[in-house]
C-alpha cells in the first residue's frame, strides 16, 4: 500500500513538471514608435528597426532573424500589401491601432502565438504611452 501512494505521488510530480511548455517562454519587448511618445508591445528577438519617412507620414520595419517581420506604417497614400499565402508554415496578420496600420509577415508556425499575444494585447489595450 505504502509502495502504490509512493509512486502515485511521483507520477504526479513527474505530470506537473511536463506541463505544456515547449522549453520557450514567451517575452515581450517595447519599441518606440519613430520619434513619439508611443511604444508597441512585439515579441522578443528583433534584430533590425529601420524607419522610412515619406512626404505623408513613415513606415517603421521591425525584422527577426528567421525574417519574420513587423511592419507599421503611418501616413496617407500608402497601403500595406498582405503577403500571399504561398508558403503553408508561415503566417501574416494585420490590424488597425490607434490610427496605425500594423501587420506582421512570414512567422512560422512555433512563433504565430507570441505574434498574435502581442497584437491582441495591443489592441486590447491601445498603444503605450510614456
Amino acid at each position: 500500500m505504502k509502495i502504490n501512494l509512493f509512486l502515485y505521488v511521483i507520477g504526479f510530480f513527474v505530470l506537473l513538471s511536463c506541463g505544456e511548455k515547449n522549453g520557450q517562454e514567451t517575452s515581450f519587448e517595447k519599441f518606440q514608435i519613430n520619434n513619439s511618445d508611443q511604444y508597441l508591445t512585439l515579441p522578443a528577438g528583433v534584430i533590425e528597426n529601420e524607419v522610412t519617412t515619406y512626404e505623408e507620414g513613415f513606415t517603421q520595419h521591425f525584422i527577426y532573424e528567421n525574417n519574420s517581420y513587423v511592419i507599421l506604417l503611418r501616413g496617407g497614400n500608402a497601403e500595406l500589401a498582405t503577403p500571399n499565402g504561398s508558403k503553408p508554415e508561415r503566417f501574416s496578420r494585420e490590424e488597425k491601432i490607434n490610427g496605425f496600420h500594423l501587420m506582421y509577415g512570414n512567422v512560422t508556425t512555433e512563433r504565430k502565438l507570441e505574434f498574435d499575444q502581442a497584437f491582441d494585447q495591443m489592441k486590447e489595450n491601445g498603444l503605450e504611452r510614456k
